[in-house]
């Protein structure tokens, strides 16, 4: 007998709604990892994707001697370096959300698909 395995199809872009449930689960959360002055090494890197495959939803923490610009070009870094199913929910001071969409089956937060 065939098992019929569906492929999931990641999302491009989350809703509005998706976001906001993403970000009420993340406002209790503390910073799991903190990028330093340094910015994103491989190690911060490596240690944000570790992250990310545990928990599904972290915070991380930018440096606080950054101004706004400054903060928005690491927001835009750390977006290009993450993987094609993370997403960067939102920025509220130094802190960033990120979420990493797994399989539904494997998921621990259940998002509402369109």
């Amino acid at each position: 007998m065939a098992i019929d395995k569906k492929v999931h199809k990641f999302t491009e872009v989350l809703t509005s709604e998706q976001k906001a449930k993403l970000k009420s689960l993340a406002h209790h959360l503390k910073p799991v990892v903190q990028v330093g002055n340094q910015g994103l090494s491989e190690t911060v890197i490596k240690e944000i994707h570790l992250a990310l495959e545990k928990h599904e939803l972290v915070k991380i923490q930018l440096p606080g001697n950054t101004d706004a610009d400054s903060k928005k070009d690491k927001q835009n870094e750390l977006s290009s370096v993450l993987a094609k199913n993370s997403h960067v929910i939102g920025r509220i001071g130094r802190s960033v959300i990120l979420y990493l969409e797994k399989e539904p089956q494997e998921a621990k937060i259940k998002l509402k698909s369109l």
